[in-house]
């Protein structure tokens, strides 16, 4: 009966689009602008039912349930329903399922009312992946990881890693293109709902209300979730869920009802009052493309395909591709002990069987034990405890990035304890407090493929909660992208381009970041789209006779192209070997004339 409910409310919600917002519900923002503006809002959205955190289970079904039958799971695609395992600790994709605070809790105090049970962001998501997601903020990551289950044929949507994104550092999630804007549009709704409580949570890298105030945001954070609001426009997914959690906990999210309220408070109509009305200001919905991660099957050594969304009302689209280079330390290993699920410390040496309480596998140790939060205990009151790494591809210059505390009795005394990092034979001891802290050693001289951490001696005992290894060194500031050179091996701005896919040619070996933008048919440009990579080897291509796009045939399309160059057009780019037919050592009409042979009569 209760799958019978629930396939009903699915069919249901499908046929009525859910997108009636009652009467006058926002009618106090009407005429307000900025902080007043978001005032407002929260005056209106705040007071709302509390709901019990194990009733999220109940409520999945109104809220989350697909076409199919099963969850909308917005970390992976595995197929969970209200009958699939309700997972603590996962050690897979695809081994259970979890309630995500997709704005952790920790931003706001842990468990605290009525954040901790705001339906509007707790989404049901994978279990593992939820856990290796933790507590990071949501960014962009180029080169991130993303996990699969090969077994069960099910992968993680996303991925994890150090952000590539401007003014930010850390480890990340980014979620997949599909539900960027999802996310943009929960985050403004907490910020805006909790608007009067801002100033006393804890927050985070992604949360600066210190700055910024009532915007809440930190400078990146702001800048990246309007590009993905605005780049992934509301979904009628989105339009059904708003309307389910409204029937579940009496309030709605407005950035899903009015998405162009994000730009009165933090976009490109701050200042200006809010109508009420939407935004009629152009006379159609400029949507931004999304670029497309790269088809590796249309990559060769000196060339690549880009491929990116198509978009309404658009005379052309512009392609920018620039070789660059990372000049800041490159994640080479993450270890949250995410198999560790012990409640109080255990008294079993686990140092020989560490795959079984570790995320990756390989680490060794002695006088190691499975306690509380994750984490690992170090030594006795007579035996230092150590842990030493996986082989990894170290370079000299090493970064760990560790978050360790002292252990302390049940009396408040500590052990005044000390982490020695070490690669060979160069090491760093760090001073421990009482409280889980992030410590980070920059290790120069490295001559292993290994790091330790280890105690000073017995009596000397700590725990440690998780581990990350850079190559290079994390502390230091340069620039996140460097371009190498300009010019036509290493750069290109492709303009009056008519489809949504472009193949860019004769480029020289290296690592490149590419991206679009959308002009418009009244004239006016998109912002650019997300950066996608790609590395090409500069190793010579199979040439093709005639083939001057690169596109791997011999057309209409490269006489064109070819005559375009000849007469100047700096748009024009070309395979100069494929170019010259005729072998004459210079590209001219003649050419042109030898292309055409080779269509219409199959000449070599």
């Amino acid at each position: 009966m209760k799958k019978l409910t629930t396939l009903f409310i699915t069919m249901l919600m499908g046929l009525t689009a859910w997108s009636d917002i009652p009467n006058g519900y926002y009618v106090n923002a009407i005429g307000k602008q900025d902080e007043e503006l978001m005032s407002a809002l929260e005056g209106i959205i705040y007071t709302h039912s509390l709901l019990d955190y194990n009733y999220m289970w109940i409520a999945y079904d109104v809220t989350d349930v697909g076409s199919d039958g099963y969850y909308i799971d917005m970390y992976s695609d595995c197929k969970y329903n209200n009958q699939s395992a309700h997972v603590a600790g996962a050690s897979f994709v695809g081994e259970g399922i979890n309630r995500e605070h997709s704005f952790p809790k920790s931003w706001f105090g842990g468990e605290v009312a009525p954040m901790f049970t705001d339906l509007t962001m707790l989404i049901p998501t994978d279990a593992y992946v939820n856990q290796r997601r933790g507590n990071n903020p949501y960014g962009v990551c180029a080169g991130g990881i993303t996990y699969t289950n090969e077994e069960l044929g099910v992968t993680m949507k996303g991925k994890l890693g150090t952000s590539t994104y401007e003014g930010c550092t850390s480890k990340v999630f980014e979620p997949d293109d599909e539900y960027k804007g999802d996310f943009a549009r929960i985050y403004f709704y907490m910020v805006t709902c909790y608007k009067s409580d801002l100033g006393n949570w804890p927050g985070c890298d992604q949360l600066d209300y210190q700055k910024n105030k009532y915007k809440a945001f930190s400078d990146w954070s702001m800048q990246l979730l309007m590009e993905w609001h605005r780049a992934d426009p509301v979904s009628q997914k989105e339009l059904n869920r708003n309307e389910a959690v409204y029937t579940e906990q009496g309030n709605r999210n407005p950035f899903v009802d009015h998405p162009e309220l994000a730009e009165y408070i933090w976009g490109t109509k701050q200042h200006e009052e809010w109508t009420g009305e939407g935004t009629p200001v152009d006379p159609f919905d400029k949507q931004v493309p999304v670029m497309r991660p790269v088809d590796e099957t249309a990559v060769k050594g000196t060339s690549f395909r880009a491929d990116w969304t198509a978009v309404d009302h658009v005379s052309s689209y512009t392609l920018k591709v620039s070789r660059v280079e990372y000049t800041g330390a490159t994640l080479l290993m993450a270890e949250t002990f995410s198999k560790v699920n012990a409640y109080s410390d255990g008294y079993t040496d686990v140092g020989e069987s560490l795959d079984d309480y570790t995320d990756n596998p390989g680490w060794t140790g002695s006088k190691l034990y499975p306690a509380a939060g994750h984490s690992l205990k170090f030594g006795t009151s007579s035996v230092a405890g150590s842990l030493t790494s996986p082989e990894l591809a170290l370079t000299s210059t090493i970064t760990v990035q560790f978050n360790a505390k002292n252990w302390v009795n049940k009396n408040g005394v500590n052990d005044n304890s000390s982490v020695v990092v070490s690669c060979g034979n160069v090491s760093q001891t760090i001073a421990l407090t009482n409280d889980p802290t992030d410590y980070t050693v920059v290790l120069t001289g490295c001559s292993e493929n290994n790091i330790t951490l280890s105690g000073t001696g017995g009596n000397k005992r700590f725990y440690v909660y998780g581990i990350n290894i850079y190559n290079g060194d994390l502390t230091t500031t340069p620039p996140r992208r460097q371009v190498v050179e300009e010019g036509d091996s290493t750069w290109r701005m492709v303009s009056g381009i008519n489809d949504s896919c472009y193949t860019v040619n004769a480029l020289a070996e290296g690592y490149y970041e590419y991206m679009v933008k959308a002009i418009y048919t009244d004239g006016t440009e998109s912002i650019w789209s997300n950066i996608e990579h790609v590395t090409l080897t500069g190793e010579g291509d199979e040439l093709l006779i005639g083939d001057v796009n690169g596109d791997g045939e011999v057309s209409v399309a490269d006489v064109t192209r070819l005559i375009d160059y000849i007469l100047g057009h700096e748009e024009a780019v070309i395979s100069q070997e494929a170019a010259d037919v005729n072998d004459d050592g210079e590209v001219s009409v003649a050419d042109v004339t030898r292309i055409i042979d080779i269509i219409t009569k199959g000449v070599d």
